[in-house]
C-alpha cells in the first residue's frame, strides 16, 4: 500500500471538571494496564474522577483542513 502524507497540525486537549466546572482534569497517577482506569483530578477543587483508557490533558493531531469540533467526554 502506498504512503500518504498530510500536514496536520497540534490541538490540546482537556477535559473541565464535573466538580466546579471551572478547573481541567489532570491524570494523577500511572493507568490501570489491565483495565485502563486512570484517576484525574481537578487542578482547581481536586474533584477526583476515574477515566478508561483516556487520559487529560492529551495532544491529538488534526488535518489542516479540519475543523475543530467540540466532543463530549466519554
Amino acid at each position: 500500500m502506498p504512503v500518504v502524507k498530510r500536514l496536520v497540525r497540534p490541538v490540546e486537549v482537556n477535559y473541565i471538571c464535573d466538580g466546579c466546572s471551572q478547573g481541567m482534569l489532570e491524570h494523577a497517577g500511572e493507568m490501570d494496564a489491565q483495565s485502563g482506569a486512570q484517576e484525574h483530578r481537578c487542578m482547581i477543587c481536586d474533584h477526583r474522577q476515574t477515566f478508561f483508557w483516556e487520559r487529560y490533558p492529551r495532544i491529538e493531531h488534526v488535518g489542516l483542513d479540519e475543523d475543530l469540533l467540540e466532543e463530549t467526554a466519554p
